[in-house]
């Protein structure tokens, strides 16, 4: 579809978007940028948007708040070692992270490295309570297991999975359905009404992948684990560039590439078009506006006319949970001085440590991973001295790691103020107004992104987020 044709299938959705603004309408700056679209965000969802209005014929601008590509997918390099600070596992389902990929010659595939042990079970974890250790294999004779009846065999990071798993929705379709609104309560609720002890469910709330069992619907994390249930079962993959390469090449893909450090400060609607202001003071006009980025940042920006107030309450209380990694390099294999399991739970500040191997299979990298206030606690830190904590942390439940450890990375997207997170969450009692108000158009503004994709997961809903935006432009 040529540009031609594309301003005259968007000219009925122009002038119903021109019906709902009443502001009055402002002279162009001169020398003010105009396109037929913006798109507000650089990454996947931002990108697909992009490419599927390419297509149909638009002039497109993209706008990125940051000074890289790619939103929560942050592939880093440090002391020879290439690696993620953000997104990594493209599920087998995937289909339009998969197309996407094939389109710009980027490759998908098993990583070269095996995380689990002999016969694919998982390696044994130390679970460390209050400061003493056990492995995961001896948790079932461990005089720290505390736990009765069905809940004593499970060791601790099992236990939600366990928990989940007896609840689950049968698919993804319908999860929003009516009935089940009874289920939009907090999930600690839930469970414990289901015969889950307190301990268990405390239990249950460290480095799980929620803010906190309090603070999550239980439907929306049934609704999580349905979308994950219903995919493909097959090995997962990785973007064998680094996670990162896959937006820079369909940003690479596209007529014009984004424009960056435009941070948006915001969006008019007017009789003329729509007018984009950023922080810089730059202006761009465009017929319309495809806005990718999270809730939590969306509900910052100044949007003229405004949101019916249900809508700006949903952006405003939806957000995402914290999640903070911290990447160190063994530079000796310490567990083998202690005996203990390399792979690490705690109930402690520590949380998670997991170790991984190169395709030699030598530890070469140990993430401490974070959630909800763990991670924002560590986010105070500076980043030196967050990794600093790590190590400290570390050489007290296990002395055999000291002068053991160096620094590599670390990233917190919790306090990063462009992402607010890394999974969007639905508060408890929230889910019938977040289905009907979070994406909702307003006049020519459409809005995509992962928390708008509420039946896909992680790299795919962000996809196919920003094309269904584009459709319902096409189709308005």
């Amino acid at each position: 579809m040529d540009r031609r044709h594309f301003l005259k299938g968007t000219a009925g959705a122009a002038m119903l978007g021109i019906l709902g603004c009443h502001s009055t309408p402002k002279p162009p700056m001169s020398g003010e940028p105009r396109s037929d679209a913006i798109v507000i965000g650089a990454g996947l969802a931002g990108l697909a948007a992009a490419q599927a209005l390419q297509d149909a014929g638009a002039r497109v601008t993209v706008l990125e708040a940051n000074d890289r590509i790619g939103g929560r997918l942050h592939t880093v390099e440090r002391k020879g070692l290439r690696f993620e600070v953000g997104g990594v596992q493209v599920g087998a389902g995937y289909e339009r992270v998969h197309a996407h990929a094939s389109r710009v010659g980027i490759e998908i595939a098993p990583p070269d490295i095996d995380l689990m042990g002999p016969g694919g079970r998982p390696l044994p974890t130390s679970l460390m309570l209050a400061g003493q250790s056990v492995s995961s294999d001896d948790w079932a004779t461990s005089p720290l297991n505390t736990l009765k009846v069905r809940e004593h065999p499970i060791p601790p990071p099992g236990l939600l999975r366990a928990a989940m798993s007896e609840v689950a929705l049968e698919r993804i379709e319908g999860w929003d359905d009516p009935a089940n609104l009874a289920l939009d309560i907090p999930l600690r609720d839930y469970l414990a009404s289901k015969g889950w002890s307190a301990q268990a469910l405390d239990w249950m709330d460290v480095a799980d992948s929620y803010t906190s069992l309090r603070t999550i619907s239980a439907l929306d994390a049934l609704r999580r684990q349905a979308e994950l249930q219903g995919a493909p079962r097959a090995p997962p993959a990785w973007v064998t560039q680094g996670s990162q390469a896959l937006p820079e090449a369909m940003a690479a893909a596209l007529d014009a590439p984004p424009l960056l450090g435009m941070e948006v400060l915001g969006v008019e609607q007017n009789r003329r078009g729509i007018e984009v202001t950023c922080a810089d003071g730059r202006r761009f006009r465009a017929d319309h506006v495809v806005m990718t980025v999270p809730s939590g940042p969306l509900s910052r920006i100044r949007l003229d006319p405004l949101p019916p107030p249900e809508q700006a309450a949903v952006w405003a209380a939806r957000r995402s949970n914290s999640v903070t990694t911290i990447h160190l390099h063994p530079t000796r294999p310490f567990w083998e001085s202690d005996g203990l399991p390399v792979n690490m739970w705690n109930d402690g500040p520590l949380q998670r440590v997991m170790a991984v191997p190169d395709s030699a299979g030598t530890i070469q990298r140990l993430i401490v991973w974070l959630n909800g206030d763990g991670a924002d606690q560590a986010d105070r830190l500076a980043p030196d001295a967050r990794m600093q904590w790590a190590m400290d942390q570390l050489a007290a439940l296990r002395p055999a790691s000291v002068g053991a450890l160096e620094p590599l990375a670390t990233r917190g997207w919790g306090n990063d103020r462009f992402a607010n997170g890394a999974f969007s969450e639905i508060a408890p009692g929230r889910v019938a107004d977040t289905v009907q108000w979070s994406g909702k158009r307003l006049g020519r503004i459409h809005f995509a992104g992962e928390h708008n994709a509420l039946d896909k997961p992680g790299m795919e809903a962000a996809v196919v987020s920003g094309e269904r935006a584009v459709a319902a432009v096409l189709a308005a």
